[in-house]
């Protein structure tokens, strides 16, 4: 577990990423955090695919039911277009739905606003927002291996001085550390300033998870 403490100091660094680890994309209000690589290309593929392959499917029931009653008389080829189009409706929907569905992970960090927000991409590219942390709720960042594997790992910010925490973003250990830095760095200082002080921390949702259960060997 490596651990990066925000400070009240003041950082100007630049830290380098790293080509395998997760994207990190400059915005007007700061950068957002997002996966990459094969993987993630191939996923965003595969569901533009399925949505549009699931259309298709969907619109061609519109076209079996346009032929002429005269067509389908007789009740054996009417039995085949019934089947036909539960079986074209099952799996256009169920291909569209994936299509749309499609999420990826990504992180906002909102230097103006001094505020994390974590959430998904969806299948038509809209930011989904699931957490909101305020800078000053946030006493660290942490990165968690799984099984001691450092190719699996994530990036937590911690709550407090407590044991709750969310996770911020997966990737490997060697590609986190510098947004862990980065993170640490951009927290520092005359931004966690702004905040009321002796300001009470925002009380925990749902999607917060326990280090004590996430470090448990």
């Amino acid at each position: 577990m490596m651990q990066g403490n925000i400070q009240n100091t003041k950082h100007s660094e630049a830290i380098p990423q790293d080509r395998g680890g997760p994207a990190l994309v400059q915005t007007p209000w700061g950068y957002r955090l997002s996966a990459v690589g094969a993987e993630a290309g191939l996923l965003r593929i595969t569901h533009a695919v399925g949505r549009f392959v699931g259309l298709v499917l969907l619109l061609i029931i519109a076209g079996v039911w346009s032929f002429s009653a005269n067509a389908f008389a007789d009740p054996l080829i009417m039995a085949m277009k019934l089947g036909l189009t539960g079986l074209l409706f099952v799996v256009g929907w169920m291909l569209f739905w994936y299509g749309r569905d499609a999420r990826q992970v990504e992180a906002q960090v909102d230097l103006d606003g001094c505020e994390l927000r974590i959430g998904h991409r969806d299948g038509l590219n809209r930011f989904r927002q699931e957490t909101r942390i305020p800078f000053s709720d946030i006493g660290s960042f942490l990165i968690l291996r799984t099984n001691d594997d450092p190719c699996n790992a994530a990036l937590y910010a911690r709550i407090g001085s407590g044991m709750d925490a969310y996770e911020v973003i997966e990737g490997t250990e060697a590609a986190l550390e510098p947004i862990q830095a980065r993170l640490v760095t951009d927290l520092t200082g005359e931004r966690r300033r702004r905040d009321p002080k002796n300001r009470r921390i925002s009380r925990v949702t749902g999607n917060a998870i326990s280090l004590a259960r996430v470090s448990a060997p």
